[in-house]
């Protein structure tokens, strides 16, 4: 992930904050806090969607390099190639779990 990509992490704190200002809007019956409240959470909501496929996406990418390199040193009869490749399916597995 980019530094200017989407981040879980900042998607999160976005919708916490969001939620926040949205139920002290509410509190205080101010409508406009409690929409703008709404807004940011529905963006963090958002960029927090497309952390996740960015995920996934590079998951989908490191299995299928790793399938394709293990087979590859199966082939071969690469042991280290063969090992290199499952580690790297190992990986992509993890990172598709993470962000499914």
């Amino acid at each position: 992930m980019s530094d200017n990509g989407p981040s879980k992490t900042k998607a999160t704190m976005d919708s916490l904050k969001g939620a926040v200002q949205e139920n002290a809007g509410w509190a205080i019956g101010n409508e406009q806090m409690q929409a703008e409240g709404a807004a940011t959470r529905a963006k963090a909501d958002m960029e927090y969607k497309a952390a996740q496929a960015e995920g996934y996406a590079g998951g989908v990418i490191d299995s299928v390099k790793g399938n394709v390199k293990s087979a590859v040193g199966s082939a071969i009869g690469n042991e280290q190639m063969q090992a290199e490749g499952k580690a790297s399916q190992i990986k992509g597995d993890v990172e598709k779990k993470l962000n499914s």
